[in-house]
């Protein structure tokens, strides 16, 4: 009888390669729901398969000697072998040992794929905030800096001929120029691809906002591809059909690098989305009229409270602090 591990690893593998059924899903989507330690998980899960299906598509691997070669590194006689098939990835036995080798390596905190090489394997790192902001340099000499509640996942070489980053929650990427090795970020279902620029990306549930600082990136979907220049920004959800280019309008999306909420005529809603995130608190409006008041001002790393004391007199409304919310009336 399969474990509760188990069951769910099946149903995420189904999951990826759409082969879930509606009730499977809802089960699927309810499990990432309940605890962020399960969108973590999924993440990195993701990630493995899709470079173990990259794998399967490399016709100069011979798969069945490197899952023999995984096999005696990781659970050496677990699964009976085959001297001459070649399985694909639509093999129950293949998928069976994707999934057990993934369960060893996320139980073990080392991730291990396949490279193009055979007998090859890599070992995967990846860095993590809870409360507080992190900048950290990636293998090659790119900048990351992750947000709070963030997670970026990648090889700790990147060998191949391509930089693959898997992401969950928000950062800023700051990317080491190289033409020979593009610079791939992976989060929900959207792909951003870069050779040397700086960007932001915002991945929170189904939707995924992309903002370019400096160079040029490419931003993918199934359905489209679209090109990003310095001052543009696109927002995808899991759902849209089209990528629309936006002018961004706004520094607010800095604030967290630059401990600076810069607004130039920037409706107030959005001042307060970000400083609920920055400060965790629950700031709403007692009247929707004064969501869209323009305000143009910069606050440097001041405290909450001066914050709102500013924008009390600024806009003559009272905050009002009242069972844990705090109120702009």
């Amino acid at each position: 009888m399969k474990s509760y591990t188990q069951h769910m690893d099946d149903l995420l593998v189904k999951h990826i390669t759409g082969e879930a059924t509606t009730a499977e899903v809802l089960e699927v989507e309810k499990w990432l729901a309940d605890d962020e330690a399960n969108r973590h998980y999924f993440e990195h899960f993701k990630l493995i398969w899709e470079e173990s299906v990259q794998l399967a598509d490399t016709p100069q691997v011979n798969e069945q000697a490197a899952w023999d070669r995984f096999q005696n590194r990781v659970q050496t006689g677990s699964f009976p072998t085959s001297k001459a098939k070649v399985w694909s990835m639509n093999s129950p036995l293949l998928r069976a040992a994707v999934i057990t080798g993934l369960v060893i390596g996320l139980a073990a905190l080392t991730f291990i794929l396949f490279q193009n090489k055979p007998g090859k394997v890599i070992a995967m790192s990846n860095i993590h905030t809870n409360n507080l902001v992190k900048s950290d340099s990636l293998p090659d000499g790119s900048i990351v800096t992750l947000n709070k509640h963030s997670q970026v996942s990648f090889p700790e070489k990147f060998d191949n001929d391509k930089r693959v980053l898997q992401l969950s929650g928000e950062a800023f990427f700051k990317v080491k120029p190289n033409k020979k090795k593009p610079f791939e970020v992976h989060t929900n279902n959207v792909t951003i691809t870069v050779v040397g620029t700086s960007f932001n990306v915002r991945s929170r549930g189904d939707t995924t906002e992309i903002i370019v600082e400096t160079g040029l990136v490419e931003v993918a979907t199934e359905k489209q591809t679209i090109l990003l220049r310095p001052g543009q920004k696109v927002i995808a959800g899991v759902n849209d059909a089209i990528l629309q280019k936006q002018a961004n309008t706004d520094q607010l999306y800095n604030y967290y690098r630059s401990k600076k909420f810069v607004c130039d005529k920037t409706p107030l809603w959005k001042l307060v989305d970000k400083l609920n995130e920055a400060y965790d608190v629950q700031i709403i409006f007692g009247s929707s009229a004064l969501r869209n008041l323009p305000y143009t001002t910069t606050f440097d790393n001041e405290p909450l409270d001066k914050i709102l004391s500013l924008i009390s007199s600024t806009f003559n409304i009272s905050v009002v602090k009242e069972k844990g919310k705090i109120i702009l009336r």
